[in-house]
């Protein structure tokens, strides 16, 4: 499987930068598979927690998961898991893409999740899209190029308040 992380590496003229970092408490984990209409989804996270971190003179953020407010039991995160890259108006944003496979039978996939942050109130929304495919290029470029065209497999809205 091949991936890469995309995203605008310097902000946005006009943009301000907000800092994410904190832990956060989750109050509504709502989702759909396939996109649509979102559900509560049946285990949320009870806690986020949110750092900067750097790659290659690139800050970014990551996000884990945490079973405590004290954020001492976290998962995931990380440059390739859940991550924010690029300043947008009010946060963060992210995107992930993904190929697996060659000409003969490729999946493509796109992530695109972002972290606003106003106030306290934290909303981090992410969407999947991907495509089986054949006879075309099977690459994470690829999987850029198509991004929002390929059919929508997985939405997710955290709203959460910073402790």
């Amino acid at each position: 499987m091949k991936a890469a992380v995309v995203g605008v590496l310097l902000a946005a003229c006009g943009t301000d930068e907000v800092d994410l970092t904190g832990v956060y408490r989750v109050d509504a984990d709502v989702g759909a598979s396939p996109c649509g209409a979102d559900q509560p989804l049946a285990m949320p996270p009870p806690f986020l927690k949110f750092a900067k971190e750097e790659f290659i003179g690139t800050e970014y953020y990551s996000m884990q998961t945490c079973s405590d407010q004290a954020a001492t039991n976290c998962s995931g995160g990380g440059l390739f898991g859940d991550s924010f890259a690029e300043p947008i108006d009010g946060g963060w944003r992210g995107v992930v893409t993904a190929s697996s496979g060659d000409t003969t039978m490729c999946i493509l996939s796109y992530t695109n999740q972002t972290a606003k942050l106003t106030g306290t109130m934290l909303v981090v929304d992410s969407e999947t899209h991907s495509e089986d495919t054949m006879g075309t290029e099977c690459s994470p470029e690829e999987a850029e190029r198509r991004n929002t065209k390929m059919p929508c497999i997985d939405h997710e809205r955290i709203d959460a308040t910073r402790l």
